[in-house]
């Protein structure tokens, strides 16, 4: 008969596999379960006469992006509005959840779970194309989401995960995950949001320099970027075009964003104008106050993860998220060089390393790290190579 112990490791476990897996379906239910998890892993530690908490080598860089948070919302000058960003800080929990809890088997679980929820989201948006959206920019596929963005920024961290797993581990069941990455990436396209395709395209090239660093990787990169673009529908190109015309409406609107958004961080430069200020006070900065009446002016946030912090919080928390996602790249492609080729460790580095760069690249033109579905996923794709790196010098039962 299961211990206490073990019925309560492995309910936190598969409680955090439904946390990090089902944010492509509901957020709702996979924030239900990250509550159950950390409940399960408080009665863990709690019920342990000896608690071993495991903290990966990022405390310093989140430490300092979390404190600067919370001193941009006591400097506030309406901090009753700006608690929303503080209840977000409360989903890193999944770093401790992921490091403490998964083995490298685990992981691959997680993956696989990812992959098939994934496809699920994947199967809908493309249903919803069929049926509603057509390739019309007006009317985007949002899948199981609110917006188009929160599904791109999904299925761009499905996708890539999916291309560096095929790569770099070589499956069993290869056919299926090939089948799924079909599936992830026609939807990715019909999202027709060219951040993320510009960020994909970045990630996929990434991954085959990391298997392959020549400089024939680049070149073959760059010619089979260019007959993905000739041979893509008409729908598809003439979006691509409309990345250099600065007559297509959100192309107007984000130079404008982030114009207002220098001018906050001049005026505000270390605590910034306050958390979720940002559409209360833009007008004050931008002085175009008729562009809110601009089709496609969406004043929000910034647009882009770094001036939002910047303005928001202030120069000293984009500092400290900026530190946050070097130290993770760094560690994730130092632990990609030294693990062995063609294993499952170097696999997880890889993916690691590769959702922090086309998070940041896809977050040069979006405030992606704000949104909770797609940071949902991501907490779990940079904490599993920490988690397999403990695994692998600690061991952890993964029954």
């Amino acid at each position: 008969m299961e211990s206490v112990k073990q019925k309560a490791d492995r309910l936190t476990f598969a409680c955090t596999l439904l946390a990090v897996t089902l944010p492509v379906i509901s957020i709702a239910a996979s924030q239900i379960f990250l509550a159950a998890a950390s409940l399960s892993f408080l009665f863990e530690k709690v019920a342990r006469k000896k608690a071993d908490l495991y903290l990966p080598p990022i405390k310093a860089p989140l430490l300092a992006f979390i404190a600067t948070t919370f001193m941009a919302f006591l400097f506030s000058p309406e901090p009753q509005i700006g608690s929303p960003p503080l209840k977000k800080l409360v989903l890193f929990v999944i770093i401790l959840l992921v490091v403490n809890k998964f083995s490298e088997s685990r992981v691959i679980q997680a993956y696989h779970a990812l992959f098939l929820t994934g496809s699920v989201a994947a199967g809908f948006s493309i249903c919803q194309y069929l049926f509603l959206s057509r390739g019309n920019v007006g009317n985007r596929l949002t899948g199981f989401m609110g917006n188009w963005m929160t599904l791109s920024g999904e299925m761009m961290l499905v996708f890539t995960t999916l291309a560096a797993y095929l790569v770099f581990r070589n499956p069993v069941q290869k056919w299926l995950w090939s089948l799924s990455f079909c599936l992830v990436g026609i939807a990715l396209a019909l999202t027709l949001t060219r951040s993320v395709w510009m960020a994909t395209l970045a990630g996929l090239t990434i991954i085959l320099w990391l298997r392959h660093p020549h400089w024939k990787t680049l070149a073959l990169s760059a010619l089979a970027c260019m007959l993905l673009f000739l041979g893509a529908p008409k729908f598809l190109r003439d979006r691509a075009r409309s990345i250099f015309d600065m007559q297509d409406p959100s192309n107007y609107a984000r130079s404008a964003i982030w114009r207002a958004g220098w001018r906050m961080v001049e005026a505000h430069p270390w605590t910034g104008v306050g958390p979720q200020r940002i559409l209360k006070v833009f007008y004050d900065y931008h002085p175009c106050p008729n562009d809110r009446y601009r089709d496609g002016f969406f004043p929000v946030h910034m647009h882009n993860n770094l001036l939002q912090f910047a303005a928001e919080r202030g120069v000293p928390c984009a500092l400290a998220w900026l530190w946050l996602m070097l130290k993770l790249a760094r560690d994730h492609l130092g632990g990609f060089r030294q693990a062995k080729p063609g294993s499952e460790t170097q696999a997880v580095q890889a993916i690691g390393f590769l959702s922090v760069i086309v998070l940041f690249l896809a977050g040069l033109f979006e405030f992606n790290f704000g949104d909770s579905e797609v940071l949902m996923i991501f907490l779990f794709l940079i904490s599993a190579p920490y988690a397999v790196s403990r695994d692998a010098s600690k061991g952890i039962s993964s029954s």
